[in-house]
């Protein structure tokens, strides 16, 4: 079959007869026949039942017309990717990221893509749920999940640490919890929770420690959740790669280092998630590229994320 006959089947069907359709095409009357006979001479099946007026499709021309539609749309996609090739990078880029990973640690990184690619625009939204892409008209987005959503095209980033960190100065007036059982003495700082109750679990060996809890403070900017936490507000569980930094010099340190937050509470993996597209533009397989390359061993993220527990 030549993708040309399936054109010719779509432009009878939407412009509702063969003359209309020769006139979209740009071609004669007696060519769009003559494709529309060599499909069903080929498939041995009636499509159209032809009157003086118009043209109506039979039940297997329905479903052919359906397919013929998403062949087109696919055909044009990779036409563009085609075409694409060799030119300079150029289009608008919708892009939504977690509001701590995508502020403290891709922002730098984004602010260059933007910046090497100056006819390209893009749009950016710092936002901890899970975008319904379609709907909410967005290319790219960054999560953090347990599992990436049904229905979408998802590449695993990095596996994700949950830390439980405080600050010396808590420490210091209120004491180190030995235990998960003694954290309902201390002060607790969380993303946000259901009924200001949060079920904390943590593994320790083939040991599983289950405390009831209740936060103290909690929020969905973990920009926010750091500060407080190094500030003495209260022990806090927050992912390895906002807290590096504080880590490193001593503003944080981790606690309960013998029992490991089970990091299934808030998400275990860092994903990459796109609508599903066989011909994604040029534009986007580019951006795509260049994300997982600063999460590779070798790149800027990576490198942080390589001093992970594993």
């Amino acid at each position: 079959m030549d993708i040309k006959d399936f054109e010719a089947l779509v432009a009878v069907v939407e412009s509702g007869s063969m003359t209309s359709a020769a006139d979209r095409l740009q071609t004669s009357r007696s060519n769009i026949s003559r494709r529309l006979k060599k499909l069903e001479t080929e498939l041995r099946v009636q499509l159209m039942r032809r009157t003086t007026r118009r043209v109506e499709l039979t039940q297997i021309g329905i479903r052919l017309y359906e397919h013929a539609v998403k062949v087109m749309q696919e055909f044009t996609a990779m036409e563009a990717v085609v075409r694409d090739m060799g030119r300079a990078l150029r289009g608008h880029l919708r892009v939504s990221v977690p509001i701590g990973l995508g502020q403290l640690v891709l922002a730098p990184a984004l602010l260059d893509f933007c910046k090497e690619n100056p006819e390209v625009t893009m749009q950016i939204t710092f936002n901890n749920r899970i975008y319904d892409l379609l709907e909410d008209e967005i290319d790219v987005s960054i999560r953090v999940a347990n599992s990436p959503p049904d229905h979408y095209v998802a590449r695993e980033l990095s596996a994700m640490e949950w830390v439980t960190c405080v600050s010396p100065d808590y420490l210091e007036n209120h004491g180190t919890p030995r235990s998960p059982e003694e954290l309902p003495t201390h002060a607790l700082v969380t993303p946000p929770v259901r009924n200001n109750r949060l079920i904390m679990r943590f593994i320790s060996g083939d040991t599983h420690h289950v405390v009831d809890l209740q936060p103290k403070l909690q929020c969905s900017d973990m920009n926010f959740l750091k500060q407080s936490v190094v500030l003495g507000n209260g022990i806090g569980v927050l992912p390895y790669y906002l807290i590096s930094d504080e880590l490193q010099s001593g503003q944080l340190v981790r606690t309960l280092i013998d029992f490991d937050p089970d990091p299934k509470m808030w998400g275990d993996k860092l994903y990459l998630i796109t609508a599903p597209n066989l011909y994604p533009s040029q534009l986007i397989r580019t951006f795509l590229d260049y994300i997982r390359t600063l999460f590779s061993d070798d790149g800027s993220i990576g490198a942080i994320l390589k001093n992970q527990n594993p």
